[in-house]
């Protein structure tokens, strides 16, 4: 058996090797666990992890396990940075670490892990697994893989993992699911991890700044003429309140910087075809009924309505729902309730603490 780690040298990928080295229970459920450790680089991380291979080459060192870098940035660019800029130009607010766990760390990242070891000496694709220091879990029911919310309910990750391949998933392994942060950070701290001097990233990594600057860098001039330009304001019944810088500018659910009078007011919904920002009250604001596609499911794609809970925002309250296909390929979802489901961002359904899907909202209605 092989386990490829992937690497950063920070707190939790230093506790995941480590974990998988010396942890009873974990060895017990992989007795014959040969690891290599490897780092997935673009440029663009330098940006939040500068001195990344450094101190993930140093951990390795330490734990005495081959490291490799492989180098992704032309895929996460095309992948993870196009895709952004292209979602935003489309009016949507998309979530790019949702689109780099799909894309990148879980399909080529893990291909190209799988690669490498294939040229190890015992090398078996059915005994290569892939491990992460994300804090979920793993439950086989009637035969299928599925991600169960972590032990530590403050850092949950099952949301933004949602899109992992189900054939992927059967190869993965997440040591720190079953264990609370402050534990992590125990572990670390007492075998001297680099990590635990390095503050946690909650950014973008590929934004130094802000996001319509990023835009105005990564669009082309022609792209950017014919989007980022003065647009108006009007309220849910159509009535003009005033000007926007355009739409790129804003989100559903802000508050500041819309320049109106008799506030507060929020934005309800961003038109890029008409270039319209639409704002209302608070009670305005958020939806009984939204559309989502790009699904991605653990369980056979429902045919009939399905009963579970819904969280379309990550680390926000779950809904309880009714998902039923929309005849298109994507599905409907009814809250009880109302809430804040934005275009480009994820709709995961949960069955407990099981995630049975997901797709990306596409829009809403109220």
């Amino acid at each position: 058996m092989i386990t490829a780690v992937a690497m950063s040298g920070g707190v939790d990928s230093s506790a995941a090797a480590w974990l998988l080295l010396n942890d009873p229970e974990i060895r017990k459920l992989y007795p014959d666990n040969h690891l290599i450790a490897v780092t997935h680089w673009w440029d663009e991380l330098r940006l939040s992890s500068p001195g990344l291979q450094d101190r993930a080459a140093a951990v390795c060192s330490r734990l005495e396990i081959p490291y490799h870098v492989i180098d992704l940035g032309g895929d996460f660019r095309r992948q993870v940075m196009d895709d952004f800029a292209e979602n935003y130009l489309g009016g949507m607010t998309p979530n790019p670490c949702v689109r780099c766990n799909e894309k990148i760390r879980f399909t080529e990242f893990f291909n190209r892990c799988l690669a490498v070891a294939s040229e190890l000496p015992g090398f078996s694709e059915e005994d290569f697994y892939f491990s992460t220091g994300h804090y979920v879990r793993i439950e086989e029911r009637d035969g299928r893989m599925f991600l169960r919310k972590a032990v530590d309910p403050s850092k949950d990750q099952s949301y933004m993992l949602y899109r992992i391949p189900p054939a992927v998933l059967s190869h993965c392994i997440f040591p720190l699911g079953s264990f609370t942060k402050e534990k992590i950070r125990g572990i670390a701290a007492e075998y001297g991890f680099f990590g635990t001097a390095i503050k946690e990233s909650q950014d973008i990594c590929f934004i130094d700044d802000d996001y319509v600057s990023f835009l105005k860098r990564h669009l082309s001039p022609e792209a950017l003429s014919r989007t980022d330009l003065p647009g108006l304001i009007f309220d849910t019944e159509g009535n003009r309140l005033g000007s926007s810088r355009g739409f790129l500018h804003y989100t559903i659910g802000q508050r500041k910087g819309l320049g109106l009078g008799d506030g507060p007011w929020y934005v309800t919904e961003v038109d890029a075809l008409s270039n319209r920002v639409i704002v209302g009250r608070k009670d305005q604001l958020g939806v009984s009924l939204f559309n989502a596609g790009e699904l991605n499911w653990f369980i056979e794609a429902p045919t009939e309505p399905l009963e579970c809970k819904v969280q379309v925002r990550y680390n926000s309250t779950e809904y309880p729902c009714r998902v039923s296909p929309d005849g298109k390929g994507g599905v409907r979802v009814e809250l009880e309730g109302r809430a804040v489901a934005t275009p480009g961002q994820s709709a995961v359904f949960y069955d407990g603490d099981i995630v049975v899907g997901g797709g990306i909202i596409s829009r809403a209605s109220v």
